[in-house]
């Protein structure tokens, strides 16, 4: 288990490593080229006492490479990213505990503080005092890195930002494409579907219900509903939502076994459109809702900090319906452009059952 975990992280990792680890073992080689010609006899013993020239770079190169991917990749990104700033300090805190202990077990005793050039106060001074510079040049080093490591990890974290908004302004660009393509003038589709409505009331109440709810479904995703900000009321998307809960329920006879529940004490609350929708869509896709045991989960609730969505259902058994995972990457993009990093978005899926839960923060931290 541990070896197949390790082979799939080099698998997805192995050129952030190998890139951190090839600027390295440049810079070490730069490093060392540089202060030999300074003093060779004194770089030449320096490296000397860690076991020679290339085992002490290749040391440097290691150490290197797990820092800077450690620091950017593991702290930094995921506190721009993702506001996981307590996760942040531990990882700063626990790879500085490591640092610090391996460099007092393998590098503090073969320390020597000895320059040619020095005065004699400076030296003994230091000397005297071995742990404390010691110990200060490993802080002073620390920081540097993790400056160096920030001003890294926002240049991605920006670049990254900019991709998705050319993404996502694509897509924009290809659904507006596809609508003029096929487009079907709203008056004519409302208009028909109120026609079908009047014809079909007399004949049956469940297909006239069912028409009134697709009209209200198409006029919700063709509508202007959404603010400056590219948002809707929580009521409008949750009135949505149960209209696609209930064409659902008369597409199987209402046999579908549904436990909905909402608590909003907060209905003025706003939300990116059409994204619970994605997640309820995709629940009837892949999931088995036809076991009384195992009924389809929906929980809504809102205050005046956040909005907190779950959704949870049993996965269908069998042949499985091909699935691109489209929706949910659309949904992952806009929560990330919408609310950058004020939202949590968790998925948890077994061999049997789906879950996801969605909170979004209401005020920015």
């Amino acid at each position: 288990m541990l070896m197949d975990k390790t082979g799939q992280f080099f698998k997805r990792e192995w050129k952030r490593i190998l890139t951190l680890f090839s600027i390295a073992l440049v810079w070490n080689i730069i490093t060392f080229l540089f202060i030999y010609t300074l003093d060779p006899d004194l770089t030449a013993n320096a490296y000397e006492r860690f076991g020679g020239t290339w085992i002490t770079i290749f040391r440097s190169v290691v150490e290197f490479t797990i820092t800077y991917y450690v620091l950017i990749f593991l702290a930094w990104l995921p506190g721009l990213q993702e506001n996981r700033w307590g996760r942040f300090v531990a990882v700063v805190a626990i790879l500085f505990a490591v640092k610090f202990g391996y460099s007092m077990l393998y590098e503090y005793a073969k320390t020597v503080y000895e320059v040619n050039g020095r005065s004699d106060k400076v030296t003994k001074f230091m000397t005297a005092n071995k742990m404390f510079v010691f110990s200060l040049t490993q802080i002073f080093t620390y920081l540097f890195n993790l400056a160096i490591t920030f001003v890294v990890a926002v240049f991605m974290h920006f670049s990254r930002r900019e991709k998705l908004q050319k993404e996502l302004e694509k897509q924009k660009m290809d659904a507006e494409l596809s609508a003029i393509k096929y487009q079907i003038n709203p008056h004519f589709l409302f208009n028909s579907l109120s026609f079908i409505y009047s014809k079909t009331v007399p004949l049956s109440e469940e297909v006239s219900n069912a028409v009134l709810l697709l009209s209200d479904i198409m006029r919700y995703a063709l509508g202007k509903e959404e603010d400056a900000e590219g948002k809707v009321a929580l009521t409008k998307e949750i009135t949505h939502m149960k209209n696609v809960i209930g064409i659902n329920q008369m597409r199987f006879n209402n046999k579908l076994s549904i436990q909905y529940s909402e608590q909003l004490e907060n209905p003025g609350a706003r939300i990116a459109p059409l994204i619970l929708i994605t997640l309820v869509e995709n629940a009837f896709k892949h999931g088995d809702l036809l076991d009384p045991a195992n009924p389809l989960v929906v929980r809504t609730e809102a205050d005046d900090q956040r909005i907190r969505f779950y959704i949870g259902n049993k996965k269908k058994q069998g042949p499985k319906e091909l699935s691109t995972s489209i929706g949910l990457n659309n949904v992952r993009q806009r929560l990330q452009l919408t609310y950058q990093g004020n939202y949590s978005f968790t998925i948890n899926e077994t061999e049997h059952f789906y879950t996801a839960e969605l909170i979004i923060q209401l005020h920015k931290k």
